[in-house]
């Protein structure tokens, strides 16, 4: 129940800073994706089924806010969290790589992604400008930001297992 409320409270907190602070502080017209940061560290702390759960509710956090569509970032967060929680399984407390790339590669996806559904459905073939000026700062951005949020929540979910009585090492 604890690990149900904190991971609600984490939620809304990456929400907040994704939808208020950094649309301020937009860097090449972009914004961070701290949800997605947040969905990897529970993918690859805790495995496939919480992740899943914790994406499905931060897609339905953005769609409920932006989106005309409503269900679009659920799959895709979805489907991001559930390619992540394979890496469960390769759970190091004191590795970064991985996450990092989990974090670089699930943001090419979902932007990708988001381009196809959105842009090359309609008739917009201009990739190479939307890789450009969207994806590559997006990633950019996501990742410095990754630096500073995935020790945070990663020690938050240490913190859980070990509070849960399960040794983490």
């Amino acid at each position: 129940m604890v690990r149900i409320f904190v991971t609600l409270i984490e939620l809304f907190f990456c929400f907040l800073l994704q939808t208020s602070l950094f649309s301020l502080l937009r860097i090449s017209g972009v914004v961070p994706n701290c949800l997605l940061i947040l969905t990897i560290s529970v993918a690859y702390t805790r495995g496939q089924i919480p992740a899943m759960l914790t994406g499905f509710f931060a897609g339905l956090l953005l769609d409920l806010q932006f989106s005309e569509t409503i269900g679009f970032c659920c799959i895709l967060y979805m489907l991001i969290a559930f390619l992540a929680g394979y890496t469960h399984r390769f759970y190091d407390k004191q590795d970064f790589l991985i996450p990092g790339a989990l974090i670089v590669s699930g943001e090419f996806v979902y932007s990708f992604l988001y381009y196809v559904i959105f842009f090359l459905l309609r008739g917009r073939l201009e990739f190479t400008n939307y890789f450009v000026y969207t994806i590559l700062p997006r990633i950019l951005y996501t990742t410095l930001l990754m630096l500073v949020l995935y020790p945070m929540f990663h020690g938050i979910h240490r913190l859980l297992l070990k509070l849960e009585g399960r040794n983490d090492d």
